[in-house]
């Protein structure tokens, strides 16, 4: 990827000097030594305001002798990432968890790559080093000197004085639109403590979206107060509802139609989609309460859902079919197009009608500290970026109903004119639930790449790294780089490659590709996995063979597998498995191939 230096237009307020830096993520890092300083260091889009900073950096593929990082202003130290994460990262108590009940040491340990600078002034300069400290107590040579400038003190916006009341009943759809629309830009809305029922409400450029300590914004359940928003895509026939918070335009959708959005705060986005599970809440490994929400489907819909069934119903009403209108026309919680800028940090997503956060055709988006709980709402994934670029997801915590970080670029032949889904920088981040942490696809038309998933931790989700697709898609996934991840109790693999992605409730609505998908140069390296519940293949790569598609330049190296089931790998071509350990395989071995060439484990040929 290019790197490259963001210029934000009335939000910017930021001024990086630094030859060095630069905002895009490189899916491969620059190959160094133990001993050599932090690369990157640098501010994330948007990632400040009057009295904080958020720096994050560069971590070498080989961290085995780094155990923390001090950060520098000015030459004095202002403390470690290791405590600094403790304060501002949900995903920190429960990465320290993980790791004390590793009793045995088997665990790849992560690195912590950020760091939140708070106490600042406003208007004002700062510099910032980094450095690494290793095991035997040294510290590296300083990274490369960034200068940052804070932003000057906002226009401050209630919604209470526009009239919203806090009692969870009254609608404050009006009174919180009035507030957002009467903001000049650079400032900053407040959502106060309290319950505030709304609809869709619509975000312009330039502005902060602020929930304060004890705010909840819940989205009405009736389906009136969601007008008809979108297209997923410009060949797509089926409009969608708009979601509860939106930044779309109706007539365009290139990245620069809005600009500088930021949403903030430790309130809470919660949906309103769907009823509690019978056992409503249960308590995490931490003794925290988590809220569960009833697994569903479309026809159980109306059973289960609050927002999801009314909304379907309407849709079957007005004369849709329920296979589309449950497809269709549930309400996501956050749906961002056409945003150059975005950053997202803190609050807390919960039960969306269907998806949770939806970036689509945005570039520069930072999600940082969020606390994703949509367990076990259906199609309740995380975050979803489609045909974005420069993206960088870091010190989130996931307990999703679905994927928990989901890419996708787009269906079948039309997907060509699209921009791909390029550029993601994901670490530092929890994954407690969900069908897959990372996962490319299923919709692949316009290609997925250039991904860096490192330093994360996996528990309880069911796969590790996921590439799915069809042949009919097109497209594929390529330079996916997963490495310097730790997982443990996974329901299902650590790794899956697959062209045979079938969804219940899709709607084929798009020209079949003439080229069939594909996934190749994925790099997994230095990644552990501790048990899997199920009886899948914990490596399982398949492609299309009746379509003449395969999978190639697959390299794995240095992983390390206990208590899992044997691999199961075919369709593959121009790969290699180097220094996979298995422990405690339940099976009789553990390679099983077929239909691959000029494949190597350790060096020596497959003869499948």
């Amino acid at each position: 990827m290019r790197a490259q230096i963001q210029h934000p237009h009335s939000l910017a307020m930021l001024v990086i000097m630094s030859s060095l830096i630069a905002s895009a993520p490189t899916a491969i890092a620059a190959k160094t030594n133990h001993h050599d300083a932090p690369q990157q260091l640098q501010v994330p889009t948007l990632a400040y305001d009057e009295s904080s900073i958020v720096l994050v950096w560069k971590a070498p593929e080989n961290t085995s002798k780094i155990v923390d990082y001090q950060v520098y202003s000015a030459g004095k130290l202002l403390g470690k990432a290791s405590d600094n994460n403790n304060k501002f990262s949900p995903a920190k108590p429960y990465i320290d968890h993980f790791y004390a009940n590793d009793k045995d040491n088997f665990q790849h340990k992560i690195v912590l790559q950020n760091f939140t600078v708070e106490g600042l002034k406003p208007n004002t300069r700062y510099q910032f080093t980094v450095k690494a400290q290793y095991a035997d107590g040294s510290l590296s040579a300083a990274s490369n000197l960034v200068t940052a400038k804070t932003s000057a003190k906002p226009q401050i916006v209630n919604i209470r004085d526009f009239g919203a009341v806090n009692d969870g009943n009254t609608l404050n759809t009006k009174a919180i639109q009035q507030a957002i629309d009467s903001c000049k830009p650079g400032c900053r809305v407040e959502i106060p403590a309290g319950i505030f029922k709304s609809g869709a409400l619509w975000l312009k450029s330039d502005m902060t979206l602020n929930l304060q300590a004890g705010a909840t914004l819940l989205g009405s359940e009736n389906p009136d107060d969601y007008p008809a928003g979108y297209l997923l895509y410009s060949y797509s026939t089926i409009e969608r509802p708009a979601s509860l918070i939106n930044a779309i335009d109706p007539h365009k959708s290139a990245p620069g139609t809005f600009r500088n959005i930021r949403i903030t705060g430790s309130g809470v986005i919660d949906g309103n989609g769907w009823q509690r599970a019978k056992t409503a809440e249960i308590t995490d490994e931490l003794g925290h309460p988590l809220p569960q929400y009833v697994a569903s489907k479309n026809s159980k819909v109306h059973e289960d859902g609050i927002l999801a069934k009314n909304q379907v119903e309407k849709a079957v009403a007005d004369g849709m079919d329920l296979k589309n209108a449950y497809g269709q026309r549930r309400s996501s919680l956050m749906t961002l197009r056409g945003v150059e800028n975005v950053y997202l940090a803190g609050f807390t997503v919960r039960n969306p009608a269907f998806h949770g956060i939806m970036n689509l055709e945005n570039h520069n988006v930072v999600a940082n500290g969020l606390i994703h709980q949509t367990y076990d709402a259906n199609n309740g994934d995380g975050i979803e970026f489609g045909n974005s670029q420069n993206v960088m997801v870091f010190n989130n915590f996931f307990d999703t109903g679905d994927d928990c970080i989901n890419f996708a670029a787009g269906t079948g032949e039309k997907a060509q004119q699209q921009e791909p889904m390029k550029g993601a920088w994901l670490f530092n981040n929890y994954f407690r639930m969900g069908h897959g942490a990372i996962v490319t696809g299923s919709h692949t038309g316009a290609w997925i790449e250039d991904i860096l998933a490192e330093n994360n931790v996996m528990y309880l989700t069911d796969i590790g790294l996921r590439a799915k697709s069809t042949s009919t898609i097109g497209g594929g996934a390529r330079n996916v780089t997963f490495r310097n991840n730790a997982m443990r109790d996974l329901a299902k693999q650590a790794v899956v490659m697959t062209l045979d992605y079938a969804d219940s409730n899709a709607n084929i609505d798009y020209p079949p590709a003439k080229i069939p998908a594909q996934f190749y140069d994925f790099t997994v390296n230095n990644v552990t996995l501790d048990n899997t519940t199920g009886k899948n293949a914990v490596i399982e790569i398949k492609g299309d063979t009746a379509n003449q598609a395969w999978h190639r330049l697959v390299h794995v190296n240095n992983v390390q597998l206990k208590r899992v089931n044997p691999t199961a790998i075919s369709d593959l071509r121009d790969s290699e498995f180097n220094n996979v350990v298995f422990t405690e395989l339940r099976g009789d071995t553990p390679w099983h191939f077929s239909d691959v060439k000029n494949v190597t484990v350790d060096g020596k040929p497959v003869t499948p």
